[in-house]
């Protein structure tokens, strides 16, 4: 039986980052956004689910049909670095620097993954807290608050933050930016989502240390880029 709810997110995710966001710049995705980025979906879903399924269930690597199942689990980060890497080979191979693609797509991988977030409601309902103002998933008698639509919104500003940056940073400084604030916001989130005892996630866990890289490659590159202006200003010195 086709799952409904699971292919309007898929194809909301794959349209709204094509029909309005364009990438800056256009020179770094010359085939357009989805043939630039449609193998780097299609390896991050592969190495994401073999990842949740070694984790969480090691025996199913050997049956194909539980493979195949993505709604069961998808390891995120495993299948954005998966991504990413893909892309950036791709970039490579096509003669455009990898850094410079991965800050082209950047802020439509923000609104394609606020695509997904906010269709939560067509998934079965959209999980968080018990709230006296929020909405009621499928199979619940408590209104929750849906943590879904409030990451989608967090993403799209963070999808304008970047596309900002694009005119002004560094390729390198925008791409780390991105993982430093999808891993803040999967970090807080994290929070309030359902779990199993009283810990942290594993996601949550992973979200907070892809964070902390991604700031700390920040502030390599900020000391980096001081240390050559200070060189520029005072070559005797340097």
């Amino acid at each position: 039986m086709m799952d409904i709810g699971l292919l309007v997110s898929i194809i909301v995710t794959v349209a709204i980052p094509a029909l309005f966001v364009t990438p800056r710049p256009l020179t770094a995705v010359p085939r357009g956004l989805i043939d630039t980025t449609l193998g780097a979906v299609v390896v991050g879903l592969i190495i994401g689910r073999l990842s949740a399924v070694a984790l969480d269930d090691p025996g199913s690597l050997t049956t194909l049909s539980s493979l195949l199942v993505i709604r069961s689990g998808v390891e995120f980060w495993p299948a954005l670095v998966a991504g990413t890497l893909w892309l950036m080979l791709g970039a490579r191979s096509d003669g455009t620097p990898p850094w410079l693609r991965l800050a082209a797509v950047a802020p439509a991988a923000m609104i394609g993954w606020a695509g997904y977030e906010a269709t939560c409601l067509v998934r079965g309902g959209c999980p968080g807290p018990r709230s006296t103002i929020g909405l009621r998933p499928d199979g619940l008698t408590a209104t929750v608050f849906p943590i879904g639509l409030a990451v989608a919104a967090a993403a799209v500003i963070a999808a304008l933050l970047l596309r900002r940056m694009c005119s002004r940073e560094s390729t390198p400084t925008v791409a780390l930016s991105a993982v430093a604030l999808i891993g803040l916001i999967r970090s807080v989130a994290s929070i309030w989502l359902p779990h199993v005892g009283a810990g942290w996630t594993r996601q949550h866990r992973t979200s907070i240390v892809m964070s902390a890289l991604a700031v700390i490659g920040l502030a390599i590159l900020r000391l980096e880029s001081t240390r050559r202006s200070h060189a520029t200003e005072h070559p005797a010195a340097a």
